[in-house]
């Protein structure tokens, strides 16, 4: 069991067209919010296809600081198709997003699998573009086992309740709680976290 805090700088949407890119850097705080333990820097680009289905393909860099002066370094490429399952005219969106990742470890031989299903729903109280509450779920399934500690099978489920609030035309700040329950050998750890989404969309 562990409070953390989880900060991210987004900007992703059209930006020219149908095509869309996406910038990300997160830190994250452990150990009751007191130490920088991960940093991720994720970039990608994509295309927009009729009915707002958006398919993108991604690099992904992550630092892990495990403590006692140990750390390690992890490339991913991922490749993800997000998709609207219920849009109103009143602002409710239910929407799903499938990623897959091909994450590699430095210094390690394996390369993991993983496969991220997340769903999505928010409700602006006052019509489309105003704030209201967000609630997020999503599952993390790994898809083999590696050399570096990834067993295949069940991940972790993350789950988030929030609020989206609208700063300007187009940025909005997410913030909520979320827990992360992490499948680990032994007692299963969940971790409480405070995660928080400065989300700047291109077009």
């Amino acid at each position: 069991q562990d409070v953390q805090s989880w900060n991210t700088l987004v900007a992703q949407g059209p930006v020219d067209g149908r095509l869309l890119g996406w910038a990300e850097v997160q830190a994250r705080l452990a150990q009751d919010a007191s130490r920088l333990n991960v940093g991720i820097v994720r970039l990608g680009v994509g295309v927009r296809l009729k009915h707002d289905i958006d398919l993108m393909a991604g690099y992904h860099y992550q630092h892990n600081d495990l403590g006692r002066d140990r750390s390690s370094d992890e490339h991913r490429a991922w490749q993800q198709v997000q998709a609207p399952l219920i849009r109103r005219a009143d602002g409710f969106a239910l929407i799903t997003r499938w990623r897959l990742e091909q994450r590699s470890i430095v210094g390690a031989d394996d390369l993991g699998w993983r496969l991220r299903m997340q769903l999505r729903i928010q409700q602006p109280l006052h019509g489309r573009g105003t704030a209201g509450p967000l609630l997020q779920s999503e599952t993390f399934v790994a898809l083999n086992s590696t050399d570096w500690g990834a067993r295949g099978g069940f991940d972790q489920q993350r789950s988030f309740i929030g609020w989206l609030q609208p700063l300007g035309k187009r940025l909005n700040l997410e913030a909520g709680y979320m827990h992360v329950h992490l499948n680990r050998p032994g007692r299963n750890p969940g971790n409480h976290v405070l995660n928080v989404t400065l989300n700047r969309r291109l077009g």
